[in-house]
């Protein structure tokens, strides 16, 4: 059998280790038994064929920034409708003649020159020299020049099928773009000029820089920008030749990596000049980008506090070295990086040195990509004791909190949902004695077939038992069971101990949820992977208690507010607290559960008894149920 390790399993499957590890934990890539990063190759190649197929769609839409085969034009960032048309009529002609993308997108911004009357183009003859003639700049003149000696000879016989894609762009020139290339203007919307210089790290095709010359950055001398991509280089050169009309100068934008080759303080590094000279950075860094092992090396030692090899961490790491004191930093990031465990280092980083003046919560603004976004804004200097942080909902509700809560919370959670209002609530309930279950309990996951349509009938057979997925869970009770499986464990690619599935009782959640979901069952049913396992051993409290806990509306409300993920993870449920109870009162929690797994609708009788035995007023009731429904909008 040949197998692929994580890295080659992400350079088949054209994603990063991160996309990977998080199909593992969905079920559709599964380890082969035994083992944690390795994968049986013929199950790799399945998989691939299945996402170029559209037979597993989620998966073609991944959400990370590394590699994507599918195209998309985010109109969302685009004003002209007629504009969004023009894009679509492109991409298809691109397609359809297979034409060099590099030669294409020459070939487009040479029409948005003509548009522009930046120079005159003689019969279509793209990819001669002699075909341009009238330039009205000598640096446009030189870009064009430069770029043009780089095409490679065997595409310039095409120019009939160049020439239709020429065609096919309007007679009408646009300000923000050149090809195919997109950048939301409210996420640079509001950043005022700070004296010094401008840099965007990762520049793409130069739209943030192209935002900073009409956000005040009036000289083009003020303004850097650096990326590995020589394409897109070459096109945010020119975008910002065209934001300054009538100059004639040679944009400082530059093939670089940014990471490894800025400011690095070697002694012919040319860059040396830019470091503490920088007094605004704002970017959209690659997030997720997939790093060889000789790479994670070099940036390691670059980067001693990162340890989880996250680019965009990187890029922020690097860009509190570049920015100068007091100099400001904005990114566009994942709102992941705001409480998963693994960006903890990057957290850590900041707080100790910088203020944050802003968390933005975007939401879901690049079509396609359905990774909420947040922007981060920074202040290079040390934070005071008292220094406050604006936060920003996606509907622009703003509240102000202490930075210092967030370097007091475990793994320097940035929980930016939280308002101090709710922090108070949250606080409270920690304030009181109690118990947690980290030591305390048993876990297990659920069956991992490697294969469920062969395994796992809708219909029952003989030799076949219930099996339950997530989304058979309900507060306090199983569905009825729409799925059977023959338990043989060996035929499958990861089962838990039998002793876990057939525990005299125990809980089960959902595991993919942003909702914390338990079921009472004392029936030792089998569960999909989709479903987890608890076996609670809190001392004194029985099982049926501790779930009266977790389907609170107390528990939900901790646990949306302080964790905020999308994902039910063992660290996060281990982390919260079950205060300590009265017998009188566990046995009233205990009689209430017996009817909810009876299927009565007990939820508002339980939230009742638990919000008076921790001692909220009636604001602070109200305050965490209007959160809730808040939430479930």
């Amino acid at each position: 059998m040949q197998t692929l390790t994580i890295k080659e399993a992400s350079s088949l499957l054209e994603v990063s280790e991160a996309t990977v590890r998080n199909w593992i934990n969905h079920g559709y890539l599964s380890p082969v038994l035994n083992t944690k990063n390795q994968f049986e190759a013929s199950a790799v190649n399945l998989l691939k064929k299945k996402i170029e197929s559209g037979e597993i769609n989620r998966l073609s839409m991944r959400a990370n920034k590394k590699s994507t085969d599918n195209s998309f034009i985010p109109d969302e960032y685009v004003k002209d409708e007629a504009f969004v048309l023009e894009l679509e009529r492109i991409r298809k002609i691109f397609s359809e003649n297979s034409l060099d993308l590099n030669h294409a997108l020459f070939v487009l911004t040479i029409k948005q020159l003509v548009l522009k009357k930046e120079l005159s183009l003689q019969n279509s003859h793209f990819f001669n020299p002699q075909g341009y003639t009238n330039f009205l700049r000598e640096s446009v003149r030189i870009e064009v020049s430069s770029w043009l000696s780089e095409l490679e000879g065997n595409e310039k016989s095409r120019r009939t099928d160049y020439s239709i894609l020429f065609d096919s762009l309007s007679n009408v020139s646009h300000d923000d773009t050149i090809g195919i290339i997109y950048q939301s203007l409210m996420l640079f919307k509001d950043f005022e000029k700070r004296d010094g210089l401008f840099l965007d790290p990762c520049c793409g095709t130069g739209q943030f820089l192209i935002r900073a010359s009409k956000s005040g950055y009036e000289n083009h001398s003020s303004l850097y920008g650096f990326d590995i991509d020589p394409i897109a280089i070459k096109i945010a050169r020119i975008n910002l030749l065209l934001a300054f009309p009538g100059a004639c100068f040679s944009p400082q934008v530059y093939q670089v990596n940014t990471l490894t080759e800025v400011a690095s303080g070697g002694l012919f590094c040319e860059a040396n000049h830019l470091k503490h000279r920088v007094q605004l950075i704002a970017t959209n860094p690659p997030w997720g980008a997939a790093f060889s092992d000789p790479e994670i090396a070099d940036l390691t030692a670059l980067y001693p506090k990162i340890s989880s090899a996250e680019s965009f961490s990187y890029f922020l790491a690097k860009s509190l070295e570049l920015v100068g004191a007091n100099g400001a930093i904005s990114f566009i990031l994942p709102e992941s990086f705001l409480n998963i465990r693994v960006h903890s280092d990057i957290r850590d980083l900041i707080l100790t040195n910088s203020s944050i003046l802003k968390i933005h919560s975007v939401g879901r603004k690049f079509k396609g990509v359905f990774t909420p976004v947040v922007r981060l804004d920074l202040l290079k200097k040390p934070p005071s004791p008292d220094w406050s942080v604006c936060l920003l909902d996606s509907e622009d509700n703003e509240n102000v909190v202490p930075q210092a809560r967030f370097k007091r919370n475990l793994h320097y959670i940035f929980d930016a949902g939280l308002s101090e209002e709710e922090n108070q609530i949250i606080s409270k309930l920690y304030s009181l004695p109690h118990l947690s279950l980290k030591n305390n309990a048993e876990w297990a996951l659920g069956i991992v077939t490697g294969d469920n349509e062969k395994h796992v009938s809708p219909t029952f057979q003989e030799g076949m038992e219930p099996v339950f997925k997530g989304s058979d869970i309900k507060p306090y009770l199983l569905k009825q069971p729409t799925s059977f499986l023959k338990f043989v464990p060996e035929n499958f690619q990861q089962v838990a101990p039998e002793a876990k599935y057939r525990a005299k009782e125990k809980l089960v959640y959902k595991f993919i949820s942003s909702k914390l979901v338990f079921a009472y069952d004392d029936k030792q049913s089998l569960t999909l992977n989709s479903a987890n396992i608890l076996i609670p051993k809190i001392e004194n409290y029985s099982l049926k208690v501790i779930l009266s806990l977790l389907n609170s509306s107390l528990f939900q409300f901790v646990f949306s507010k302080k964790f905020n993920t999308h994902k039910v993870l063992r660290g996060d449920l281990e982390n919260l607290p079950f205060p300590v109870f009265s017998p009188e009162l566990k046995i009233a929690l205990e009689g209430l559960v017996d009817r909810g797994i009876m299927g009565n609708d007990v939820l508002s009788a339980v939230d009742l008894k638990i919000f008076q035995a921790v001692g909220l007023t009636k604001d602070q009731i109200e305050l965490v149920l209007n959160s809730l429904c808040v939430n479930n909008r």
